[in-house]
């Protein structure tokens, strides 16, 4: 990359068959092969989801850009790699900067949410591997993140981070077609949402926020009423927080109720679940590596009832969380090493996993690349710096 930026006839390049010998191009335009590349060449687990009726598990890739689906069964504690059922990956699939993912089982779909550069939602039958199509595709704003599903409702309801949004979709919304309804401004708490789920049995929507509030000026409306944003205007900071609406709820609603504060060991909160049948919210915390388990009904500033932490759970840069009830388990997806780990439910502490899933050799740690737009020398130390 540094080469790049060099004139084109005072780039090097390695003669072919020859890694140790250069010459200098002199030739304007074509493809110039790197003198080296700095790259992960394995999948980033994200975006998780859990199909207990068919015992299946689906993991969003940002690296390679895919999707891939796993028999709810996989993973032991071996080193050695899990090849997945199946994935979705290549160009025709529109699969880019990945975030979000899930199953629609009544309707044999699974999602896929494009967080960045993308701004799309794509579609397929959930049996698709490959470089497949999507079936339906619909374009939404700039970092969507989270998407949870409600089949009874025949809606789907996405985060938006860089708007601080919910936005609530129909199930087949396709192209450019508007949400029916959206949750943004100052008395909604939202801010910098990831996580989300809609919690069709309380009838609540769920929503993690890592605290970054927006302030965007209001310019146009939607067909319903409710303010579309476009101009940023400024913004402050609040602390990570869990918000609960009620699931009808539009505008600048209040919650129902809010979980902040320093007792309730935020930090970057990713991912979430609701387990409705224990009444419980997993929270992945990627900024504490750990997962953090709460009572549905909290409010405040008040403790998790469970955390789940330590050097022998393995969890590293934790991305997303799935509470398997019917099989009594809790799936993590870490962004940090290439792996997924099953626990306990009810797991506490330091405590290792049942099994693991693994994309990569272990020990593998992933590149840390998210979204590299720019890239720097530090001649002094001799180091490059990529901000993502």
């Amino acid at each position: 990359m540094l080469a790049a930026s060099l004139p084109v006839q005072m780039c090097l390049a390695p003669r072919f068959g020859d890694p140790e010998a250069f010459e200098v191009s002199s030739s304007i335009g074509g493809e110039l092969p790197p003198v080296r590349l700095v790259t992960d060449p394995y999948p980033t687990f994200n975006g998780i989801a859990l199909d207990s009726t068919n015992n299946r598990i689906a993991m969003s890739d940002e690296n390679r850009k895919s999707v891939l689906v796993y028999d709810r069964a996989n993973g032991d504690s071996s080193s050695s790699v899990t090849p997945p059922v199946h994935q979705i990956i290549g160009p025709d699939s529109q699969i880019g900067y990945i975030a979000g993912v899930t199953f629609d089982p009544a309707h044999r779909e699974i999602y896929a949410v494009n967080n960045d550069l993308d701004d799309r939602i794509v579609v397929f039958d959930d049996d698709a591997h490959g470089d497949t199509k999507p079936k339906r595709r619909l374009y939404v704003p700039h970092q969507a993140w989270g998407l949870s599903l409600n089949s009874a409702a025949d809606q789907f309801a996405i985060s938006v981070q860089q708007l601080s949004m919910v936005a609530i979709y129909r199930r087949e919304a396709e192209g450019l077609e508007a949400p029916l309804r959206i949750i943004e401004g100052p008395d909604t708490g939202l801010a910098d949402p990831h996580g989300i789920h809609w919690d069709v049995k309380d009838h609540e929507l769920v929503v993690a926020n890592h605290g970054n509030s927006s302030v965007i000026a209001s310019y146009s409306a939607y067909d319903a009423g409710v303010s579309s944003r476009a101009l940023s205007v400024g913004g402050h900071f609040l602390p990570p927080s869990l918000t609960v609406f009620q699931d009808g709820a539009q505008a600048d609603a209040k919650p129902l109720r809010t979980i902040q504060g320093e007792h309730t060991h935020l930090n970057w909160p990713m991912g979430i679940d609701v387990d409705t049948e224990h009444d419980e919210i997993a929270v992945a915390d990627n900024g504490d590596n750990s997962i953090l388990i709460f009572r549905r009904s909290a409010s405040g500033d008040t403790a998790p009832v469970r955390i789940l932490r330590g050097p022998r759970t393995g969890i590293v840069s934790p991305m997303g969380v799935a509470i398997d009830v019917k099989n009594d388990e809790i799936w993590v997806a870490n962004y940090g090493d290439h792996t997924a780990a099953v626990y306990s439910r009810t797991a506490n502490g330091n405590v290792p996993p049942k099994r693991i899933i693994r994309n990569a050799p272990q020990g593998t740690p992933t590149g840390g690349f998210g979204n590299p737009y720019a890239v720097a020398y530090d001649s002094k130390r001799d180091q490059l710096l990529v901000p993502n």
